[in-house]
């Protein structure tokens, strides 16, 4: 019974809600939607003459070194999220843009990078056309790559003077081991005695084991070296190919069409709590 009461009383309260809203705009019906079509159409308007704004967004692979990064992920966020480094990466874009200074702070105020991954970055940046918000990531990595070669550099000196004292010791061990393998080595010709010539045999062929032992540990050492310096474990910040561009302003329909809603909404709280003029 008394479910069956409240049940009743909350249809009949929705319902005089809706005929006390549908009287109360019945005497402001004209003002409701003419004012509601005057925001929609003020809004369309002023939106439609905004300048264009593309969104660019790409993911930016992190530069390495010997495996490792050539910088912590979260200093490389800041980084690049500072003034300085947009400032000097986007230096040129006045000519790129057309050479407006508005479309440059376009381009500054809307940069921004955000870590994805572990080894990945994602850069969005906002410009007044495709081209300029391709050229601004791209001008970022740039950058990034010229201030990491300050690091780089040191690290890549030192295993290059490594590779260079590896390769020495392969040329000589090399050398030895021709020597080694000539004829008269094992037997020269002013030996007559036949025990000194065997002996002589047996000492150049442990030198030839040992030279081999250590011209393979050698090999073995250089290979690791062209290994971490290689393409797989060292590389500089590469932007992927898959950018996407879009156009996120002006949007006319769909700003006009929210703030008709949001007046719309305005209007009939005002018709409902203002006293109807006439009965």
């Amino acid at each position: 019974m008394r479910d069956t009461t409240t049940s009743i009383s909350t249809v009949a309260y929705i319902g005089g809600m809706f005929s006390f809203l549908a009287r109360s705009v019945r005497f402001r019906l004209k003002t409701v939607v003419l004012t509601t079509l005057l925001a929609a159409v003020v809004v369309f308007v002023g939106d439609w003459m905004r300048p264009v704004v593309n969104a660019a967004q790409g993911v930016m692979r992190v530069g390495r070194i010997d495996g490792a990064d050539v910088a912590p992920m979260s200093s490389i966020v800041l980084q690049m999220n500072s003034t300085s480094f947009k400032r000097r990466a986007f230096a040129g874009a006045d000519a790129s843009a057309g050479g407006d200074a508005k479309s440059r702070k376009l381009i500054l105020d809307s940069f921004e990078v955000r870590p994805a991954t572990a080894e990945l970055l994602t850069l969005f940046v906002g410009a007044a056309n495709e081209q300029a918000a391709a050229e601004a990531l791209q001008a970022a990595v740039r950058t990034l790559n010229a201030d990491q070669e300050k690091i780089r550099e040191p690290k890549l000196a030192e295993i290059n003077i490594q590779v260079g004292l590896v390769d020495s010791n392969i040329a000589s061990l090399t050398r030895v081991r021709e020597a080694l393998a000539s004829p008269g080595s094992i037997a020269p010709e002013s030996a007559n005695d036949p025990a000194s010539v065997m002996l002589r045999r047996v000492w150049v062929l442990d030198l030839i084991a040992r030279n081999e032992e250590k011209l393979a540990a050698a090999t073995n050492d250089r290979r690791a070296l062209a290994e971490r310096i290689g393409l797989s474990k060292t590389y500089p910040a590469t932007l992927s190919d898959d950018v996407t561009i879009r156009q996120i302003s002006p949007s006319p329909l769909r700003h006009a069409i929210f703030a008709a809603a949001i007046v719309l909404v305005i209007m009939l709280v005002y018709a409902m709590v203002s006293r109807p003029t006439s009965a």
